[in-house]
């Protein structure tokens, strides 16, 4: 079983590359007991789209 801090790792990793299937794997496990890291895997999928909807509007902006 992942700890914390690996976990934490992967959900933000997943952000930047695909993880392979290992890393999913071991992630999921880990998300289905333990719900600090669930929460911040939410976090952190909010931001990444309020990140996406800034740089839309900024492209249309530029328009």
């Amino acid at each position: 079983m992942l700890k914390c801090q690996r976990a934490a790792e992967l959900i933000s990793l997943q952000q930047d590359r695909p993880l392979s299937l290992w890393e999913r794997w071991q992630l999921r496990l880990h998300l289905l007991v333990c719900s600090p890291c669930k929460r911040y895997q939410k976090q952190l999928d909010t931001i990444s789209l309020a990140m996406q909807h800034v740089r839309r509007e900024q492209a249309e902006d530029k328009q």
